[in-house]
């Protein structure tokens, strides 16, 4: 799922620099909505990025201990810092 909110925030931010460059028409370029989705998927690539390299450590332990971790410190400072991407936030923590 990450590759496709990828794949989406390519898009989004490819016909807003040709709106900007006024290639495109204006029904073609994205609404802030739109922009403000794609700037999380941004924002979620290093998250990812992180998540990606503790599971690919083979010591065994590394991934369960970096989600751990991860949710603690987030609970703990009260989610002004995120440290596991947005779609693995909604199924290890689920939302009251």
């Amino acid at each position: 799922m990450e590759g496709v909110g990828t794949t989406r925030m390519i898009h989004i931010y490819t016909r807003y620099a040709s709106g900007k460059l006024n290639l495109s028409p204006q029904h073609r370029r994205p609404t802030r909505e739109k922009l403000y989705v794609a700037g999380e998927q941004l924002k979620d690539i290093p998250r990812s990025l992180i998540f990606l390299m503790a599971f690919l450590i083979p010591l065994p332990g590394v991934v369960g201990g970096y989600v751990l971790i991860s949710i603690m410190v987030e609970r703990w400072l009260g989610n002004k810092i995120k440290l596991l991407p947005t779609r693995f936030r909604q199924l290890l923590v689920p939302e009251k």
